[in-house]
């Protein structure tokens, strides 16, 4: 069975592959939303609607925007489930 780590960045993977337009093979932890996939507002908020609606859980928009990679933002989504 997957780790709630693993289940979180499958799905995140897979959210910011939908928003962005990439493939799920060009992401990795250490990519970041901003500064290597050119993500605006508008990205953010879809990716956190997918995960909002996937996770049930409530995400705040300025916490999730200060997480600059996808490994920090699975921190974070995995602090929110546990919490």
């Amino acid at each position: 069975m997957a780790s709630v780590r693993d289940q979180i960045s499958e799905m995140l993977y897979n959210a910011v592959s939908v928003a962005m337009n990439k493939s799920v093979a060009e992401l990795s932890d250490s990519t970041q939303l901003v500064a290597d996939l050119g993500a605006k507002s508008a990205n953010l908020v879809r990716i956190i609607s997918v995960i909002e609606d996937e996770l049930d859980l409530d995400v705040s928009y300025q916490e999730f925007s200060r997480r600059k990679t996808l490994g920090e933002v699975i921190d974070y989504l995995v602090e929110l489930h546990e919490s």
